[in-house]
């Protein structure tokens, strides 16, 4: 029609008005295909996988740690950059920082394998990979992640923690979260005991009077929380 774009010859303008204008109007029906350039693709970050692939190769390790007579290969700047309690015992003035081998106690190989695993990759395994009780893998991760001040693990673990959360195992999540500084998962624990039916079932359960014993004062909070 005598424009620099679509076509010339698309329709004339004798045509146009002969055939299909109507009042000094007329419609058309069309479809808009918008085209426009690819963009370059860019794949998924791996870096999870190679830090992975960089523990197992055991390439540049610099230390190891002794867990119940098994031995974990790992590098000192890896751990550092993670961990402020890494940082300080492996890079600072403490005697780990001149020990090529450190035992460490109250830890689990399985526990400090996945703990490790994470500290590489930020990422958990899967669910089978957890042994037989998970809820208890959970709780001795989390323990591992404050212990090692690895705030992200620690939320990971209280997460999965409160989504296994019921009436028989509240009061055991409820201590765990109490003795490791979890409030997160603390203030989700009493959320579920702030539902009468589920503080009723609970106090009547073995775990809730071993909870009370070891920490009296979350007999208070509860009070305080709930009002009763």
């Amino acid at each position: 029609m005598g424009y620099e774009w679509g076509w010339r010859q698309f329709v004339s303008r004798t045509e146009l008005e002969e055939a299909y204008l109507t009042d000094g109007y007329f419609s058309f029906v069309c479809a808009i295909m918008v085209v426009c350039d690819s963009s370059i693709p860019v794949p998924p970050s791996d870096i999870g996988s190679q830090f992975s692939d960089l523990l197992d190769s055991t390439d540049g390790v610099d230390v190891s740690f002794i867990v119940d007579g098994e031995t974990f290969h790992a590098h000192r700047a890896v751990l550092a950059a993670r961990s402020p309690v890494f940082r300080a015992e492996l890079l600072g003035s403490m005697a780990e920082a001149t020990m090529s081998s450190i035992p460490l106690h109250e830890i689990t190989p399985a526990t400090f394998r996945i703990m490790l695993r994470f500290v590489y990759t930020d990422a958990l395994p899967g669910d089978d990979e957890f042994g037989d009780s998970p809820s208890q893998m959970m709780q001795n991760l989390l323990a591992a992640a404050d212990r090692y001040a690895l705030d992200r693990l620690k939320l990971l673990c209280a997460q999965k923690l409160w989504e296994d959360v019921s009436v028989d195992t509240v009061a055991a999540t409820v201590a765990c979260a109490e003795m490791y500084n979890c409030l997160e998962l603390k203030s989700k624990c009493f959320d579920f005991f702030a539902v009468e039916e589920n503080f009723k079932r609970a106090v009547l359960t073995k775990g809730f009077v071993e909870l009370v014993q070891k920490f009296p004062s979350i007999m208070v909070e509860l009070r305080e929380r709930l009002g009763i």
